[in-house]
């Protein structure tokens, strides 16, 4: 069995975003970091919708949303690759880590150390981790995939 960290995407049962969007950024988020290479081959269609348990039409959402923004390219008969020249950057991800940066400075003029604040957003993370799991395995109980 497949263990947590190696899974590409899991649905985040919290989230607003519908699942192809979730998807949609988890692989874009992916390239931009070099997970995937320019010209390397995405996971097909049927064997994504499988491992994420989601729809098969979802993935298709998802790629081909990402193929219009230009991060990836079919290949009639050989599936998905991601293009060559993607920025590993992006400015929406930038405006991000940004935003991020804010909140560190926050918790900081509060007082709070560089660890005090690492283990605080930590603990966030798990706190989001353990919802978005329970509310999954709450979806797979009732089989709505």
């Amino acid at each position: 069995m497949t263990s947590p960290d190696t899974i590409l995407f899991r649905v985040d049962e919290t989230s607003d975003l519908p699942i192809w969007a979730q998807l949609r950024n988890r692989m874009a988020y992916l390239i931009r970091t070099g997970h995937f290479q320019a010209g390397e081959q995405l996971p097909s269609v049927r064997s994504l919708a499988a491992d994420a348990k989601i729809n098969y039409n979802t993935v298709t959402k998802a790629y081909r949303d990402l193929e219009l923004s230009g991060l990836i390219a079919s290949i009639r008969g050989r599936g998905m690759f991601v293009q060559k020249n993607v920025s590993i950057q992006d400015e929406e991800e930038s405006a991000i880590d940004a935003l991020l940066e804010s909140c560190i400075r926050q918790y900081r003029s509060k007082g709070m150390t560089y660890k005090e604040v690492h283990a605080h957003v930590a603990r966030m993370i798990d706190d989001m981790e353990s919802k978005a799991y329970e509310a999954e395995e709450e979806r797979q109980s009732y089989g709505t995939v």
